[in-house]
């Protein structure tokens, strides 16, 4: 432990000032300062300290009720979604914390093409989205855009009832005609 520890103290520091930090040397030695790098890190950083690292790393939006999962992607993808703000990239790394499959379609990936900086959003799911997800997306989608651009939709593509018994019914049936005619 002696060849750790490093005074801190200047040159002209006086005797008692040396002698109280060799009193205390094995309580700086035994401090964390690994601490600290933790802290920092999305995927280390303890889940009651999360809102304070994406407050430090700038998140744009940030909403208590998400999975512990989703607050540690947003903070993961915070510096990507800063660097590359603007771009259909970034809209689509912003869209991970919905947490579930989006696609980014622009206007001149439809056919025919649509008007100009226009764009819409798939959303795949399995069961029904609510309005709060709808809000989510719109508000995720407008931090990341740029200005020109404009979320022309939000199309929900849902396999609701995809898993589950089907049953197939039919009938057959046949009938006979009789014309009878009378001796007029």
């Amino acid at each position: 432990m002696a060849d750790k520890f490093r005074s801190l103290l200047p040159q002209n520091a006086l005797h008692q000032e040396r002698a109280l930090e060799q009193a205390s040397r094995e309580q700086i030695l035994a401090l964390k300062t690994g601490m600290v790098r933790s802290v920092k890190s999305a995927d280390d950083c303890p889940y009651h300290l999360l809102p304070w690292l994406a407050w430090e790393l700038s998140v744009d939006f940030w909403d208590e009720s998400w999975t512990e999962d989703e607050k540690r992607q947003v903070c993961r993808d915070a510096a990507y979604v800063h660097q590359h703000r603007g771009t259909a990239g970034a809209v689509r790394r912003a869209l991970g914390a919905v947490s579930l499959p989006t696609t980014v379609i622009e206007w001149w990936q439809e056919n025919p093409r649509r008007a100009p900086y226009t764009f819409r959003i798939e959303v795949y799911s399995l069961q029904g989205i609510d309005d709060s997800l709808y809000s989510r997306i719109r508000r995720q989608v407008n931090k990341a855009k740029n200005l020109r651009s404009y979320l022309s939709s939000i199309d929900v593509i849902a396999d609701v009832g995809a898993a589950g018994n089907y049953y197939t019914g039919g009938a057959v049936t046949a009938y006979i005609e009789t014309v009878i005619q009378t001796g007029e």
